[in-house]
């Protein structure tokens, strides 16, 4: 009975689990299909799978039938109901479901637990090839039957399918076995949940500001936080920052907006192509980080496990003791050699230096002299043959002590442990180290460490390359010293600010190699496990390229690209202001607009460029003959104006508009051709307090251009 009802839980609980993934998949899979369609209604991220995938690995394989049962019928439904055919549904189910049964069958077959931070190198390794393969799979059956009735090719459809399912994978899957294993811990370790969550708070306003303002169209931007979440906190907060950096780029992607959309030159394949290679880049970038960090971490706990393991020995095993003389000679060897080195104790006694590693002979030897003669104790690390041919590392801790008779020599007794385990383990850590090492210098950043006595302790070669100094001119040097006495005052303020345990991330300029350079620098306190602040990290970009863009944005959103005079939107600006100033100071504001005389006649017989040519000459010919206060723009065309201010009549409109039609009596020359004479009218508009309003003022100078035009062009007319 007790038997029945324990059953009958377990199938209860499994079916709700089942109906809760359906639900999950369902809503991830419409969101996929109806909010990020790609080439042939095919998502740009497919999440669902990776979903399932990732259920499936955290749980016992006599659930999964259940699972994917569930996961199909999901796939099933908003196939149909997004694409209408019950047979393409049927297609496209399978296909879905095919990735999540492939690469978890795989891993599940190569991983003994996919959820051991241990493992989780060999887990990545055995992930990433099924992935590759069963996203293959899936895409051949998908595009096959898609291409069937769909415009796209089959090799487009591919493709996208291949690439949507390949970062869905990648991303949720991960996500989810993170969750599964780590639950609400996923959102931070207690004590941290604030820090993680208030970066990815960061990191999801620089997604607004990348993928849904429209003033940051530079989808590098969301690296720095990407970066500053996974060395923070690893692979929790890697797949928490990947999977919303993903989801915004695919939603806004959608919604036709982020940096993508914009490339209107190439078609919806290319841009589809070029978001999922912006997200595959963040997992490129952000994942080999996250496991190495993951790894180093699970290595470091497994290494400190395994100290303890040998303070138990040694409080509750016995250790190899041997007693030997001043020759080397063993008196005395404990039992426990046979269990350490396979050797009976007879076999072990006598001098036995044929048993010491070749390479330790001689350290041994000096070392054993040294304390034969001046006494006390030492440690000795060396290596024994082992009875089997292999050599074990032996730790002993030898002391000397007087001969066993009155008169007779000085002894050495050492109490040896193999600790072949440990070395072995600190060589693996070194190796890790060696690899973080590399990672971190060749980061396009500078990457620092700073202890809480300003000196520092850490630097990657990138950053010794960029300052030009090795490590001996940086490494144990205060700050100030290395840095000087300008930028130290600079930068104090967030060095403090990060010892007393903030986030600081700040801009700076400095002249580097002759040439000003822009910094964007964040400082992450460094927290010892006691609470204590041991110092800082900082971490550097060179954002001069970032500053030179949005400066040569800025400048071209006001000037006309082909004259460099004022563009329209500058021009109504500066009107307003003058008419504003106007309305303030009681004093007139003049208006000339300008077009060239038979400027079509030139673009028609001479070609276009030449007429470009004109335009450039006819803008520095007016921008050289009117006061540095005075505005030019183009409005488009052959169309100038010229915003005239603090003038006190008007005669005085009057002779800068003669002024600007004869600096054009000299012919304008041309590459490749003869020189050509242009004439330019004018509409005057001169308006004193109370002045009209800018619209006003544009239609007279227009209506007077238009006067000027029908006198005979190249004249000026003013407005009544």
């Amino acid at each position: 009975m007790h038997d029945a009802l324990s059953r009958g839980r377990d199938v209860m609980n499994t079916l709700c689990k089942a109906l809760l993934l359906a639900l999950i998949v369902g809503v991830s899979a419409w969101w996929a299909i109806a909010f990020a369609r790609g080439p042939g209604g095919l998502s740009t991220l497919w999440p669902a799978s990776g979903i399932v995938c990732g259920v499936m690995l955290t749980s016992p394989r006599s659930r999964w039938p259940g699972y994917l049962l569930a996961a199909f019928a999901a796939f099933v439904v908003t196939n149909i109901l997004a694409h209408g055919a019950w047979s393409d549904a049927f297609v496209l189910s399978a296909a879905n479901t095919i990735d999540a049964i492939i690469v978890a069958l795989v891993v599940a077959h190569g991983v003994e637990d996919v959820t051991d931070p241990a493992q989780i190198r060999r887990a990545t390794l055995f992930a990433s090839a099924a992935t590759a393969v069963a996203c293959a799979v899936s895409a051949w059956i998908a595009a096959a039957a898609v291409s069937a009735h769909a415009a796209e090719s089959f090799g487009v459809l591919y493709a996208a399918w291949f690439a949507s399912h390949v970062l869905g994978m990648v991303i949720f899957a991960t996500l989810t076995v993170v969750a599964r294993r780590q639950g609400w811990r996923v959102f931070g370790a207690p004590g941290r949940r604030i820090e993680l969550l208030s970066e990815i708070a960061l990191l999801a306003f620089v997604c607004w500001l990348v993928f849904g303002s429209g003033n940051f169209q530079l989808p590098f931007l969301v690296f720095p936080p990407l970066l500053l979440i996974v060395f923070r906190h690893r692979l929790s907060g890697f797949v928490l920052s990947t999977a919303l950096v993903a989801l915004v780029a695919a939603s806004a992607h959608a919604l036709e907006q982020g940096p993508f959309p914009l490339t209107s030159a190439y078609g919806q394949l290319e841009r589809t192509l070029a978001l999922q290679a912006f997200i595959a880049s963040v997992c490129l970038l952000n994942l080999p980080v996250a496991v190495v960090l993951t790894g180093r971490d699970a290595l470091n706990r497994r290494l400190a496990r395994s100290e303890r393991e040998y303070r138990m020995l040694a409080d509750y095993s016995r250790d190899m003791v041997v007693r030997f003389d001043a020759q080397g000679k063993r008196h005395y060897v404990s039992p426990s050699v046979t269990e350490i080195l396979g050797w009976s104790r007879d076999e072990f006694s006598g001098s036995r230096w044929d048993l010491v590693h070749p390479g330790d002979v001689a350290v041994v030897q000096k070392a054993l002299a040294e304390l034969m003669a001046r006494g006390g104790s030492s440690t000795l690390i060396f290596r024994i043959r082992h009875r089997a041919g292999h050599y074990v590392w032996i730790e002993a801790n030898a002391v000397r002590v007087p001969g066993t008779d009155p008169g007779d020599s000085s002894e050495i007794i050492y109490s040896g442990r193999d600790i072949s385990k440990r070395v072995a383990a600190q060589k693996a850590l070194q190796e890790n180290q060696r690899r973080l090492r590399a990672i971190t210098d060749n980061l396009p950043a500078f990457v620092l460490h700073v202890d809480k006595e300003e000196r520092y302790t850490f630097a990657n070669a990138h950053g010794l390359r960029m300052l030009g100094i090795d490590d001996a001119a940086m490494i144990g040097h205060h700050v100030r010293d290395v840095m000087g006495d300008e930028i130290y005052h600079e930068i104090e303020p967030y060095a403090r600010a990060a010892l007393r345990g903030e986030t600081t991330t700040f801009e700076i300029e400095r002249d580097f190699l002759g040439e000003p350079r822009y910094y964007q620098s964040t400082y992450v306190p460094d927290i010892g496990e006691d609470g204590a602040i041991n110092g800082f990290y900082a971490v550097s970009f060179d954002i001069t390229e970032l500053k030179r863009a949005q400066s040569e944005l800025l400048r071209l959103s006001r000037h006309d690209p082909l004259t460099g005079a004022a563009n329209r939107l500058h021009f109504i600006e500066r009107l307003e202001l003058a008419v504003a100033r106007s309305h303030r100071s009681r004093r007139p504001v003049a208006l000339l607009y300008l077009d060239l005389d038979y400027f079509k006649q030139i673009n028609d017989t001479l070609g276009h460029a030449a007429g470009d040519e004109v335009l450039r000459e006819f803008a520095r010919r007016l921008q050289h003959n009117v006061r540095d206060v005075d505005l030019v723009a183009r409005l488009g065309g052959d169309e100038f104006v010229v915003v005239l201010e603090e003038i006190d009549s008007p005669e005085t409109a009057q002779a800068i508009a003669a002024k600007l039609i004869g600096c054009l009596e000299e012919p304008i020359p041309l590459e490749g051709a003869a020189p050509v004479r242009v004439g330019t009218s004018v509409g005057i508009v001169f308006a004193t307090h109370p002045v009209d309003d800018p619209e006003t003022l544009l239609q007279k100078a227009d209506a007077a251009l238009y006067e000027a035009k029908r006198a005979g062009r190249n004249v000026w007319r003013m407005a009544g």
